[in-house]
């Protein structure tokens, strides 16, 4: 596992597998049924937030992105 003050790894325009952590899953109850990510399906990275956070095409999270430790490549 990373470490949490760890800087995200990925870049704009990569292709991540969003992998949540059951905390994360919780997390997302701002999001409406038809905004929410599935677990295991791949996302286009569009922004990298504060250096931790992604922010994935089509996505509007309330919090402005996911922790990227969520993702893989």
């Amino acid at each position: 596992m990373n470490d949490s003050n760890d800087r995200c790894p990925f870049a704009v325009g990569q292709y991540v597998v969003y992998r949540p952590s059951s905390r994360g899953i919780a997390l997302d109850v701002m999001s409406s049924p038809s905004q929410k990510l599935t677990p295991g399906a791949e996302y286009r990275v569009e922004a990298i937030q504060k250096g931790l956070y992604v922010v994935v095409e089509g996505y509007d999270h309330p919090g402005g992105g996911i922790y990227w430790t969520s993702s893989r490549s």
